[in-house]
């Protein structure tokens, strides 16, 4: 729970006038992705396929969002660990997550 809540901090405390760090928009991609991959009878498969393109345009910033050589290397890896930790959240928490995502143009 503790992490859940310094990652939000960290994702507010961003402010309008600064780019949001790599890191942030990959643990936002990883969020998304967990989400996606949430077992739900109730949700359609367009949804979900919905879901999993907002996580890819999170990647994708992370990627741009990234100064160095190995940025595809470095937001991948980041994602899949961030991803498999979401997973073992509560869906509240990790909708929580989400909630405090900033914005990315798709």
């Amino acid at each position: 729970m503790k992490a859940i809540l310094l990652l939000a901090v960290s994702l507010a405390a961003g402010g309008a006038a600064a780019a949001p760090r790599w890191t942030v928009l990959a643990d936002c991609a990883a969020a998304y992705r967990a989400n996606a991959r949430l077992a739900d009878p109730d949700r359609p498969a367009a949804m979900t396929a919905q879901i999993s393109d907002v996580a890819d345009d999170y990647a994708a910033a992370a990627r741009k969002a990234h100064v160095g050589k190995d940025a595809k290397r470095d937001v991948a890896a980041r994602i899949e660990a961030q991803a498999h930790r979401d997973a073992a959240l509560p869906r509240e928490a990790v909708e929580r997550i989400i909630d405090a995502c900033p914005q990315v143009e798709g």
